[in-house]
């Protein structure tokens, strides 16, 4: 499990939060966070990044994990998440301010208009969330208004970026075949007390006997035979040639099947298996194959070139000021607008994407889960309204 990065635009404008438990934000926020060649990257803004973060996680996880949950290894990175967060900000940060550097060669602006839309976003977020939460999280109009100014443009810029990529994908490239399987554990079974005992051999040919007369009777009726076996099917499992999930003895004994065909049995390493083939060339998984593999080239397109700007440029976290920069205080999102940003969220978290899911690194791009990555369009109608949430719920007061 990725860690998200930053945030969903939309929710930047509506967010409602106050705190759940605080004890005062010491930060210098005139301090330097971060260089990037040179060029000052304040802290204020920086913990602002990290603390919104927080946030968000506050009001995913706190119900489901608790308030200690931020000592803990949740996205198995082998850090507790509050090191995981805010290593992952302090990247995105930096690939922010990189794509930013290199608006020029995709001809990528930021319009007055749109400027003038994140102005009456950050506003309306400082209106909607109570003084005690602004504090704590360092907030301030222009933190606001900064963050979604770098969002608009990191999805700008990978839209370009990605707009490079080939979309070409021959029908032999993609090609899947569907079929549906059963699947017998031929190593090991369990008795009623759930205690585990291997096969010998003998019962494993027996076993196969079985498996051999559910073969033969299941010309007809596929699934009906399963069933009357006590067996379970895995129905309209699609594959090509670059599968590598299903057992090797199984795709090689379905690859010699016609439409509607019915293997013998299948000696796996750990099972027996009787397919049916459903279709020899599945034109709707197909068009999904290519699909996926357009978005990968996207995908790897992108992380190149954000990859690329990383190299030969110095980027330095202040690490004594950063280590300020801590989550002892807890805050609470009012149910409706995180409702109401769930979706937003998995898909735009600065502009991220899965599907990529997948690399750590800020800018890479798995079932696209990284850094500065968008999965869909729904980005795009973020950026387009910024400001227009104002059916934001009143402020939750801070809690006791």
């Amino acid at each position: 499990m990725k860690v998200k990065r930053l945030v969903p635009l939309l929710l930047a404008a509506a967010m409602g939060v106050s705190v759940l438990t605080g004890c005062g934000n010491s930060i210098d926020g005139q301090k330097t966070g971060a260089t990037l060649e040179g060029e000052e990257i304040s802290l204020g803004f920086m913990n602002f990044m990290a603390r919104y973060q927080q946030a968000i996680y506050d009001g995913q996880f706190t119900g489901m994990f608790g308030t200690g949950f931020w000592s803990q290894d949740l996205f198995g990175e082998g850090t507790d998440m509050v090191t995981s967060v805010k290593n992952n900000v302090a990247e995105t940060i930096e690939l922010l301010y990189l794509l930013e550097d290199h608006m020029g060669d995709y001809n990528v602006e930021i319009t007055e208009e749109e400027l003038a839309k994140m102005d009456e976003a950050a506003a309306k977020f400082m209106e909607d969330n109570t003084k005690e939460a602004i504090s704590q999280m360092g907030a301030t109009q222009e933190y606001v208004k900064e963050m979604l100014r770098l969002n608009t443009i990191q999805f700008k810029m990978q839209a370009a970026i990605e707009a490079e990529a080939d979309t070409e994908v021959s029908d032999e490239e993609a090609a899947q075949k569907t079929i549906s399987y059963v699947e017998v554990n031929s190593k090991s079974t369990t008795d009623e007390e759930g205690n585990t005992k291997e096969y010998t051999e003998e019962e494993k040919e027996n076993l196969k006997k079985e498996v051999e007369a559910f073969a033969a009777s299941a010309k007809d009726d596929f699934k009906g035979a399963a069933e009357a076996a006590g067996y379970t099917v895995t129905e309209n499992k699609s594959y090509g040639a670059d599968e590598e999930t299903l057992d090797a003895a199984l795709i090689e004994g379905a690859d010699k099947l016609k439409d509607g065909e019915i293997s013998p049995v299948l000696t796996g390493e750990e099972a027996f298996f009787v397919a049916r083939m459903e279709s020899t060339f599945d034109e709707e998984a197909t068009e999904s194959k290519k699909k996926e593999i357009v978005e990968k080239r996207q995908s790897d397109h992108y992380t190149e070139v954000c990859d690329g700007y990383k190299e030969d440029v110095k980027y330095e976290v202040n690490e004594k000021e950063w280590a300020k920069v801590t989550f002892d205080d807890l805050f609470t999102i009012k149910q409706e607008e995180a409702k109401d940003s769930e979706g937003a969220e998995e898909d735009s978290n600065a502009g991220e994407s899965e599907g990529a899911e997948e690399g750590s690194d800020a800018g890479e791009s798995e079932e696209g889960s990284d850094a500065g990555e968008s999965e869909d369009s729904s980005d795009a109608e973020d950026n387009e309204n910024l400001g227009d949430s104002g059916d934001a719920e009143e402020n939750a007061g801070t809690e006791e």
